[in-house]
């Protein structure tokens, strides 16, 4: 595939993202604090996925209790979800199950070309995963749209076609000047919500991502997320941990 060249809002995309909280001027000592109060909504571009192939998942044979949630992915439900990235991150639950690896793979909008395929290890436990496209996968096309997909690799008598599969839709965008005066003007902690508010999913899901591993006992980013997901009909796995 032909290899788009980076944008002026690569330098941004490359900031490590952490937070800092600067402390408030003349601020009060208190033994107790009041609860951080956030709210953070996405605000989704409307743009449909095809109607047979919306995102979603499915159960299969793995050895998963019925008690358990179903792998499930992180994107809004039926829609194509938006990013910046040349090679995005890509997140979905998973719950506890005896499956070690996962695959990867990554189709043309139209499900006939195979654009990446990748198998990875799971993390040891449930949570939400986070997969990024490696340096050797090609980057994505600006305008283009693909369809993703993640299946959990069980020992079923089935065989592969029992696995748990998560899907989704994806489309790489250019960044509008409005996103980039936001963002230079933004603190790295205020970037989930310029994000979200321009409708960028995949760089609000990477970014508050970001924030709640390197800042585990904030609860800001936390209840950002739990925010984000219950905003795209994603409440079942709202409060799961990062599971790497």
């Amino acid at each position: 595939m032909n290899r788009i060249s980076m944008s002026a809002f690569s330098a941004l995309m490359i900031m490590p993202l952490m937070v800092v909280w600067p402390a408030q001027a003349g601020q009060a000592t208190a033994t107790l604090k009041a609860p951080y109060q956030v709210s953070l909504k996405f605000n989704a571009p409307k743009k449909k996925a095809p109607p047979s192939t919306a995102g979603g998942a499915t159960r299969g044979f793995c050895a998963i209790a019925e008690t358990e949630k179903v792998a499930t992915p992180l994107t809004p439900k039926d829609e194509v979800g938006l990013t910046l990235a040349a090679r995005p991150s890509f997140f979905f639950f998973v719950p506890s199950s005896p499956a070690k690896t996962a695959e990867f793979l990554l189709l043309s909008d139209d499900d006939t070309e195979i654009v990446y395929q990748h198998t990875f290890k799971l993390p040891n436990r449930a949570g939400v995963v986070e997969f990024a496209l490696p340096e050797d996968a090609p980057e994505l096309e600006v305008g283009k749209q693909y369809h993703w997909f993640i299946t959990l690799g069980c020992d079923t008598a089935m065989g592969a076609s029992g696995n748990p599969t998560v899907e989704g839709w994806i489309e790489r965008t250019e960044a509008p000047s409005k996103l980039v005066q936001a963002l230079q003007k933004a603190t790295i902690g205020s970037y989930p919500t310029v994000y979200a508010e321009s409708g960028i999913w995949y760089e609000t899901l990477s970014s508050l991502a970001s924030q709640r591993r390197q800042s585990p006992n904030s609860t800001r980013p936390q209840a950002e997320w739990r925010d984000l997901l219950k905003s795209v009909g994603l409440e079942s796995i709202a409060s799961e941990p990062l599971a790497n």
